[in-house]
């Protein structure tokens, strides 16, 4: 299970020194075509959209109405469940409106990290389950792509998952992650299992077993 929050460095500034080398006309032209080079990528990664042309993180911070759920606590009872789940409304991977909440019925949210080693473990065991396999009637299932950063590996998150073949709708998180606060977890991968009257039945985080989301989704079907 990776934290969000356990992830985070900080670098402290280096402070420029007075040169004292005489610079060589070869070498300001090899440095400004590095600068350039650098400066050229940097943009592209920023500019890095899901093949649909979505940007990753969503431009748009996604809608959010309802209370947000209380943060999941590391152990002991989630008091989160029974209580309703925030609609959440934004823009998919293909550039579609994806709905979470009360509106969408029994649902199970997958909410996954691209940097994060147990979701791109997580990613294909349960993509090849749903290839085989009919959820019960009645449940939907859905992705939450979030805490996106083109800085960290294996972005963009929307190439990995084409890449696995995840075929679930899946909403695009904005920069601040509103999506993710609102459903209350801070680890990944995260699971959050929703009844048909919109209450939360059941939240996980860490890796799981197909096992144990097939019973997960029988919970909650309608």
């Amino acid at each position: 299970m990776t934290s969000r929050a356990a992830t985070r460095s900080r670098r402290s500034p280096r402070r420029s020194q007075p040169s004292t080398v005489d610079r060589s006309p070869a070498l300001v032209v090899i440095g400004g075509i590095a600068a350039v080079v650098t400066l050229a990528v940097a943009v592209a990664l920023l500019a890095a959209t899901a093949p649909s042309g979505v940007a990753e993180p969503a431009s748009r911070q996604p809608v959010v109405s309802g209370a947000s759920l209380p943060e999941m606590p590391a152990s002991g009872a989630d008091p989160a469940v029974g209580r309703p789940v925030p609609s959440i409304s934004g823009t998919g991977l293909d550039g579609e409106i994806v709905q979470i909440g009360q509106e969408a019925g029994a649902q199970a949210i997958v909410i996954v990290a691209h940097w994060c080693p147990h979701c791109q473990a997580e990613i294909p065991m349960l993509t090849e389950w749903l290839a085989s396999t009919r959820p019960p009637a009645g449940v939907g299932i859905v992705g939450v792509s979030t805490a996106i950063d083109a800085a960290r590996p294996n972005y963009p998150p929307s190439a990995w998952l084409e890449r696995e073949g995840w075929k679930q709708p899946t909403l695009v998180d904005d920069a601040g992650s509103t999506a993710l606060a609102a459903l209350g977890v801070t680890a990944f991968p995260a699971f959050v299992f929703v009844n048909a009257d919109g209450t939360v039945s059941l939240r996980m985080t860490g890796e799981i077993s197909t096992d144990a989301f097939a019973a997960a989704l029988n919970a909650i079907a309608p």
